[in-house]
């Protein structure tokens, strides 16, 4: 068996295709919970989705965002599908998207977090981020001007998807948008919110719990990364994202979806031409 992906993918029959619209899983497979099923005709495309809940297994149907900040946002693709419908499942508290540069994670989870901030589901975006520079880039120093100012550049992922810049230090001033430092987080309980932190792979499994536990009422844990984007060696000898989903997985709280296609840009997806 290999890796947790948060889903499989299945060919059935006529007769087996019958069982799971039945609400029954095919002999021979088997889900834990929140694990998701994509159905695939014989050629391999995609045709339909399940989810193992407690309750039985149940049909996802695809749906997408429309945000005033983003507009209107559908997935592109399978993994994308189950992303969608993992990201809006309130009974997951802990949320994980991982994939290659350009599958869409942080752009996902960016447009749901906000989605939720606009119906009010939460009162407020906390986007933490550990900010480790990229491996084998010269460090820029200590920056110049306030505590938000600092940590401005590390949360230009959330601003690529508020109107940039402008739009993100709107948000922090309307109190729906908080920066913090992983650093500082010890002793927190954040109520109310989604805690957000993009590049998780920056994270040692001690990172991971340390923000688990800060989901204080109403809170959940949102977390994007990508094993091959690793800046220091201790984040490969204790990857505490990596630990997380060989841990949680199966849990009724928790989510998780790994996501395979490069969508960004053509351009983008040559990058891996270069492995």
């Amino acid at each position: 068996m290999g890796d947790y992906l948060g889903y499989q993918r299945f060919c059935p029959s006529e007769e087996q295709l019958a069982d799971l619209y039945g609400g029954k899983l095919p002999e021979g497979v088997t889900l834990m919970q929140n694990e998701y099923l994509i159905v695939d005709d014989a050629e391999g495309n995609a045709i339909d989705y399940f989810k193992q809940t407690a309750g039985g297994l149940s049909r996802v149907l695809p749906k997408g965002f429309n945000t005033k900040y983003s507009g209107k946002i559908r997935p592109r693709n399978p993994q994308q599908v189950l992303a969608v419908d993992m990201l809006n499942n309130a009974e997951a508290t802990i949320k994980v998207l991982t994939g290659r540069f350009g599958s869409g994670k942080t752009m996902l989870m960016a447009v749901a977090a906000l989605d939720q901030l606009e119906r009010n589901k939460v009162e407020q975006i906390v986007w933490v981020r550990n900010n480790i520079e990229v491996k084998n880039s010269k460090p820029i120093g200590h920056l110049p001007g306030s505590y938000e100012e600092k940590l401005m550049p590390y949360a230009m992922p959330l601003a690529d998807h508020v109107g940039g810049e402008d739009g993100l230090e709107l948000l922090i001033n309307q109190g729906k948008v908080k920066i913090i430092h992983l650093g500082f987080l010890r002793g927190r309980d954040i109520k109310n919110s989604i805690i957000m932190c993009s590049e998780a792979e920056n994270l040692t499994k001690e990172h991971v719990q340390l923000l688990i536990g800060r989901v204080g009422e109403g809170s959940s844990l949102w977390l994007d990364g990508d094993r091959k984007q690793i800046d220091q060696m201790v984040f490969d000898q204790n990857n505490g994202l990596s630990i997380a989903i060989d841990r949680l997985k199966g849990h009724r709280r928790f989510g998780y979806v790994r996501l395979e296609k490069t969508e960004r840009s053509e351009t983008a997806a040559m990058a891996d031409l270069l492995d």
